[in-house]
């Protein structure tokens, strides 16, 4: 099966994809390496999962063509490669269902990576630094994971 990304039209940024790996895990195997990083960092893992999530957010970015809307693009993007099922973004707010780090056996939010992406895109969107944080989340019983985001500003 082909997953459907979104390729921008320009030659060299298709050869640049068609060069691309992609990784796929599942939610049980993040799960586990979550669990692992808890045990072996506490909550310090936290902030290595969003920074991955920017790294993850930023090489998203780099596949939307510069005069597209960027939350929308960004959106299909998030959801094609598996962090979603629904997401999402409002001007100050990021509604997502079904991500893929939820964790019902968790007492705190846990979309640390997503956190991350989601930071990446408001900045690249508004051209300003961003503070995200999850509000809401399925692993705590929420019906859906919100992300409330503060433009600073630079």
């Amino acid at each position: 099966m082909t997953d459907n990304y979104y390729v921008p039209n320009a030659t060299n940024k298709i050869n640049e994809m068609s060069k691309m790996k992609f990784v796929k895990l599942s939610d049980k195997e993040l799960k586990e390496i979550a669990t692992f990083y808890q045990g072996v960092m506490a909550t310090a893992y936290e902030g290595l999962f969003y920074r991955e999530g920017r790294v993850i957010g930023d090489g998203i970015l780099e596949m939307i063509p510069r005069d597209s809307d960027i939350l929308e693009k960004a959106a299909k993007l998030i959801k094609a490669r598996g962090w979603v099922d629904e997401v999402s973004f409002e001007e100050d707010k990021a509604i997502v269902k079904g991500s893929i780090e939820v964790n019902e056996e968790s007492a705190a939010h846990t979309c640390h990576r997503l956190c991350g992406i989601i930071a990446s895109v408001y900045e690249k969107a508004e051209g300003s630094i961003v503070d995200v944080k999850e509000t809401r989340c399925e692993s705590l019983g929420d019906d859906h994971c919100e992300f409330d985001v503060d433009k600073r500003g630079f």
